[in-house]
This record gives structure tokens, sequence and C-alpha cells, in this order.
């Protein structure tokens, strides 16, 4: 008996599915309440499905019927098992024209939706299965050719060297036959020479067969056929949008909800609102949330795409980073410790980092240190960098840098110059007309004095012989005061001068020793050696208008008297 179900069935689903969506629209437009044909919609179409439909809904019940009545008949165990075979196979048909039947006369009713509820225990292993069995497909179909090239290859090598033995072989066989004493020798040769024949001619027909396949795949591309080069240049410029419109995709969501939460916390800066324990843990979520939105993003893309090797390898790369997540998990806490400002390093304290006072301004992914008084002292720093500082309030007074440019400055090699630039790397000086570049470290060890920060003084030590010992401690400072005060006033930095004073210092062997004390505003610091200059010139002019004497070293040669000649001595050596 000829039964094609299952071929009919799957023609007919085809048929009902070319026909259905006019017939939805019948149904829809003429019985949106009753599902049953009526009159008004009583197309020859419509009809006429339905009754193939049916028809062949009853044929495949009677053919089932006259298989179970063959089946009871039969006692041969292979036949009953073929009859029970088709017997399921057209019960599986049957189930399923009859669903279709159902759908269609229903409107499209979802009949899953009426089957039993069947609780089936889940699996994880059968569920990644499913999820990654695409991906799997897909790369078996892009190297089918290459792994069938490698594989027709080790095919070609081993009938190659089978047939170049059984060649040799043969040879040996043909070779002893020709010389075989006896007949019955010559026969038993020639049986062998026959089977080894064969064994040749099907290693010779299978080895021609591997080479043409062979070189079917690696010949060029005929006229009418894609090239291999033009399939690969689609398959990867597909990829590479679908690669391009997910990267997008993420950047974008990205970006947008960064420049929000950006917006909103200039927003609260530009109030002068200090963000709250609470305020920084909902930015530190937000920011969570906004990078699996771009995941989603991306995600949603190559599924829109039906790019399944793009989704599983980022699914493959979210696996693996959740893994490392679980083993770097004590460095993140520490960093959300940092971005809700319960860390060492806090948000608006100071902090040393790479020997140079920072104020912390913002802790977020990146922190944000700043020095007002260094050029491009501002810089975004891994907030990873901070986890072995330690920060701390600090008073307005404090100094962020011991200068500032265009101030003067005397380091303590004595060298004397004005600030030109200085950033977090270097420290350029003008000395002498010349620019000398320190770096900032080394800048720093050489102490430098800022002579125009608030003031600076200058001193000088002069001695005055020991006969003016009583003006010394009586009249001599103060006139000595008033002189050189007078007279540094009258010059052109005078009205910088704070303070002048005239002190004694201490007695020397050949002199007492006086000090003279200024005080100057750090707009002088440029004349500071002028002052210095000035000073000396001053103190000798004091002096001079006032006859004290200001000695000298000298060498004093004292002689005994055994060591003196007499002058008769002396008499007799003249003459």
């Amino acid at each position: 008996m000829k039964h094609p179900a299952s071929l009919f069935a799957a023609l007919m689903l085809i048929c009902l599915l070319s026909a259905a969506p006019g017939w939805a629209d019948d149904v829809i437009t003429s019985a949106p309440a009753d599902t049953t044909p009526t009159p008004a919609d009583n197309k020859t179409d419509t009809w006429r499905h339905f009754e193939n439909l049916v028809n062949t809904i009853n044929q495949a019940r009677e053919d089932m019927a006259a298989l179970r009545k063959q089946l009871q008949e039969t006692k041969d165990e292979a036949e009953r098992e073929r009859i029970d075979n088709e017997l399921t196979l057209l019960a599986a048909d049957i189930d399923s024209l009859q669903a279709a039947w159902e759908m269609w006369a229903t409107g499209g009713v979802d009949m899953q939706l009426f089957a039993p509820k069947t609780d089936q225990k889940f699996d994880w292993r059968e569920e990644i299965q499913s999820v990654f069995e695409p991906i799997v497909v897909e790369l078996r179909r892009l190297t089918e050719r290459p792994r069938k090239i490698e594989r027709l290859r080790s095919e070609q090598l081993f009938y190659q060297q089978r047939y170049a033995a059984a060649e040799t072989a043969l040879k040996n066989v043909v070779d002893y036959r020709a010389r075989a004493p006896t007949p019955d020798l010559a026969e038993a040769f020639s049986a062998l020479e026959e089977r080894w024949q064969k064994r040749r001619d099907d290693l010779q027909s299978r080895l021609q067969l591997t080479d043409f396949e062979l070189e079917e795949l690696l010949a060029p591309s005929r006229p009418g056929e894609e090239k291999t080069g033009e399939v690969l240049q689609e398959l990867l410029s597909g990829r590479l949008v679908n690669l391009l419109l997910a990267v997008l995709a993420a950047a974008l969501t990205y970006t947008v909800l960064w420049l929000l939460s950006r917006a909103y916390s200039r927003y609260t800066q530009r109030r002068g609102y200090k963000r709250s324990f609470l305020a920084r843990a909902m930015h530190l979520a937000y920011m969570v949330v906004a990078l699996i939105l771009a995941l989603f993003a991306a995600m949603a893309v190559l599924y829109a795409r039906g790019d399944w090797i793009l989704l599983g390898l980022l699914l493959i790369m979210l696996v693996g980073a959740a893994l490392t997540l679980q083993r770097s998990l004590p460095g993140y806490f520490n960093e959300a410790k940092l971005l809700l400002n319960v860390g060492p390093v806090r948000e608006g304290e100071r902090v040393i980092y790479q020997g140079l006072p920072w104020k912390v301004q913002t802790l977020s992914m990146n922190a944000t240190l700043a020095n007002p008084l260094l050029c491009g002292g501002r810089m975004a720093v891994p907030v990873s960098t901070l986890f072995s500082l330690t920060s701390r309030a600090y008073d307005e007074r404090e100094a962020w840098f011991p200068s500032r440019e265009n101030d003067i400055v005397i380091l303590s090699d004595n060298t004397y110059g004005r600030v030109v630039l200085q950033t977090p790397e270097c420290v350029q000086m003008r000395v002498g007309g010349a620019i000398k570049t320190y770096p900032t470290s080394a800048f720093l060890d050489s102490k430098p004095q800022n002579l125009s920060l608030e003031g600076f003084g200058v001193s000088v030590t002069f001695g005055v012989d020991y006969r003016h010992q009583a003006a010394v401690m009586t009249d001599m400072p103060t006139v000595l005061k008033d002189y050189i005060g007078a007279r540094l006033k009258a010059h052109t930095f005078g009205a910088q001068l704070q303070d002048c004073s005239v002190e004694f210092d201490a007695p020397a062997a050949s002199s007492l020793i006086l000090v003279v004390s200024t005080l100057f505003a750090g707009e002088a610091a440029e004349s500071y050696h002028a002052i210095r200059r000035l000073l000396h010139g001053l103190v000798v002019e004091a002096c001079t208008a006032h006859g004290w004497v200001m000695p000298y070293d000298q060498l004093t040669v004292h002689l005994t008297r055994a060591e003196t000649p007499s002058m008769e001595e002396g008499a007799e050596k003249t003459g």
C-alpha cells in the first residue's frame, strides 16, 4: 500500500501558510466574534482549502486503520517493526494536521495555550547548549570548506601511500609469476596477481575521486558562481557592520547617561551642594546601571541583526568578566569605598601624590586632583592609584607650592632668579638672563626662599675700631639707623622699606661687630642684590662722615729682647 502521508502533510502545510494571510483578513473583517465561516465570507479558495485539509486528515486516519489491521495480521517481526514505525510517523502527521486545522479554523489561536502543563526539570547544561548551539553551527558552516579541504588532503596522502605499496606488490607478483618453475605455482601467482590488481584498481579509483574533489574545491570559481573572496568579503563586511553598530549603540547609550550624570554633578557643584553618602551611592548605582544598559544595547543590536557569532562571543566575554570579577572583588570593594567617600582619600581634602600636594576635587570613575599654583595643575588619575594614599583636611593658610610664577626665589645653593613656569613635572627660572630648568622634585629639595611672597630681609655686618667702644654701646647704632634709613627711603625702592635697625653683634679680635638689618616688601625682591650692595656702601659712607675708623686685618710681629740686635752690633755691621 502506498503511503505518502508525510510528504503530503508537508505540502499541505505549505499551502496553508501561503493561503493563511488572505483567509485571516477575511475572518477579521467578516467574523470577528464567530470563527465559523459565514455565507458572507464564503470564498471559493477558503472553502477549498478547508475541504482539502479535512480530506487529508480523514485519509490519513483511514491509512492508519489499514496499517493497524495489517499489523495484527502480520507475523514476521521485521515487517511488524516496519509497520509500527510507519504508524508512529503517521500519528505524528495526523497530530500536526489536526493542530493546523484547529488553528486555521479558530482564527490563528495558539493551541499550545490549551496543552496540559508539564513540569520540566531545569537543566542549566541544556540551556547553555541551546544558547550556544547557533554559534557552533555558524562557526561550523564558516569553516566547512577549509575543513573539507584538509580532510581530502589527508585522504589523498592515505591513498597515495597505499597505491604505491600496492603497485610495488603487484610488480613483484607479476615478476614471480613469469618466472614460476611449475604450472601450479604459476596458477597460484596468477590468482594472487588478480587479487592485488583489483586492490590496486580500487585504490586508484578512490585516489582519482579524492583528487577530483580536491581540484573542484581548489579550482577558481566559474563565471556563474560566487567567488570565495567575494563571499569572504561579504561575510566580513556584514560582521564588521554588525560590530560597528553594536559598539555605536553601546557607546551612545553610555555617553548619553554619562553626560546626564556629569550635567547633574556640575549643577550641584555650581550650587555649592556637598554630596551626601546617599547621593554618592545612588551615583555609583547609576553608573553601574548605565554600563549594563550599554551592554544590553549592544546585545539588542546583534540580536536584531541575527549575528549569533558576535552575540555569543559577547556573552562569553561577559561570563569571563564575571569570573574575573569574582577574583578581583576586594579591589573593587576598595574602589567602591573611595567612590562613596568613606575611604582613606576623601573629596575636598589634601593629599600628597608624586611628592606634590593636591586637592581632591572629585571622586568618580577617575579622581580629579588639582593644584591651583601649578600650570596644568589638574589631572585625572584612576581611583585605584589612591588606594595607598591618605588625605587630610587642610587649612586655608596652607600653601600649595612654595612659589608662584613671576616670584623671585633664592635656592639653597644661592641661585637667584625669577620663576617663569612651574608645572607638575618641572620649574623654569630666569637666572642671569638665561632659563634654567629644574625637575619639580629637585626644585623642592633645594628649599627655595621666596622673596616676593611676604617680603624679605637683607643684613650686613661691619666692624669699628675698639677706640669707639663707648659710642658703640650708646649713640652709634641710633645714628647709623637714622642715616641709613633716610638714604634708603630716598632710593627708588625706598617705598618698600618696612624696617631698618642697627645692633651690636659681638666683639672680634681687632674690631667691634655691628649688624645692619633691613626688611622690605616683596615688590622690591628684584633689587635684592642691589640693596645688599647699597647697604655696604652706606655703612662705609656713614663711618667716613662721622670719623669712625673701620679697622682692617693686619699682622703684628712681636720680637723678644734676646732676638733684638744691639746698636753697636748694628753699627759694626753697617761700618
